[in-house]
């Protein structure tokens, strides 16, 4: 019973790890190097969010009002994703914490399989939200294009 526990929440664990890093990384013209001269890691991230958002807004051929609006969604959401993230972090933190001689550790354990897969469902959630709404900005012309530029589709 206690393996079964164990292996589920690193299950639950890793997905959400490569769940989170496939969101990330999904992004087209994601730069991993960028340019590392000045500003801390906050600002170099917003740099190139404002560039990928260029980038986007001239693949798509993005009118000034749809720029806008993307921005505005992509703030937004921007904050739940950095919450919902510190809250797969504290979920670390705790599973790292437990007592494996506790008495009650096989339902901490459970608890922290049930939170782990609760945030996950929230975080997908959210990205599908996101793409929904995104979606509802762009032209279905646009949309055929963003289809077209995501860098890990399926070849037919």
């Amino acid at each position: 019973m206690r393996k079964q526990l164990i292996i589920g929440i690193t299950a639950a664990v890793i997905g959400a790890g490569a769940l989170t890093a496939g969101i990330a990384s999904a992004k087209d013209g994601w730069d991993r190097c960028g340019d590392r001269q000045g500003g801390g890691r906050y600002e170099q991230m917003e740099g190139k969010q404002n560039m990928r958002m260029s980038r986007m807004a001239e693949k798509l051929g993005l009118s000034e009002e749809q720029t806008n609006q993307m921005q505005e969604l992509f703030q937004n959401k921007r904050g739940q994703m950095k919450d919902q993230r510190g809250g797969m972090r504290d979920m670390h933190t705790a599973l790292r914490d437990l007592d494996v001689n506790a008495a009650d550790y096989d339902q901490q354990v459970a608890a922290l399989v049930a939170k782990a897969q609760e945030d996950t469902a929230q975080m997908i959630t959210m990205r599908a939200e996101q793409k929904k709404a995104m979606f509802a900005i762009l032209t279905p012309e646009q949309q055929q294009k963003f289809m077209e530029m995501r860098p890990n589709k399926p070849r037919s």
